[in-house]
């Protein structure tokens, strides 16, 4: 192949590869709550400003997020995920990083008018009919591994 052609087919193929991901800077108002007790169910619902980096690509996912109370309370949370696909399109060596405050965390899903965890497969169908549920009844929670009875919760419509 001559250097020409390499010359322009090495740009082309890497804007292709960016062409496939994106990332965005995000920011703007939400009602956070926070979840004191899940057990007691005891809760705190404020508004919250948010900022941050959403964004993915073919093998990657990132949500990462800076969030304040009205309080002046401050909370930061990181969703991120590598994977690849397998030949059927679904997804296989997923690794996942969650946090709270920089300390290990898992995402969950938190119906609550009954602060129950809903499992993924629940939500999934939930989304499959359009639940109003998902508006307004389940939030999306980062709770921290060592201390499963509180959460740091926003909207849904924020995923």
């Amino acid at each position: 192949m001559k250097l020409a052609s390499l010359l322009v087919l090495i740009p082309l193929s890497l804007m292709s590869v960016s062409a496939m991901a994106g990332v965005a800077e995000v920011k703007g108002k939400t009602q956070c709550t926070v979840i004191d007790s899940i057990s007691k169910k005891k809760a705190i619902k404020s508004a919250c400003t948010y900022t941050g980096a959403i964004g993915g690509a073919s093998t990657y996912g990132i949500d990462n997020m800076d969030y304040k109370l009205k309080n002046g309370k401050k909370y930061s949370t990181v969703n991120d995920a590598t994977f690849d696909s397998g030949d059927d399109g679904r997804v296989k060596n997923l690794v996942k990083q969650v946090s709270l405050n920089g300390k290990p965390g898992e995402l969950v899903h938190i119906r609550m008018k009954t602060f129950k965890v809903v499992s993924e497969t629940a939500m999934d169908k939930l989304r499959e009919a359009g639940s109003a549920e998902l508006d307004n009844g389940i939030l999306k929670c980062f709770r921290a591994i060592k201390n499963k009875d509180t959460a740091f919760c926003t909207p849904i419509v924020m995923d």
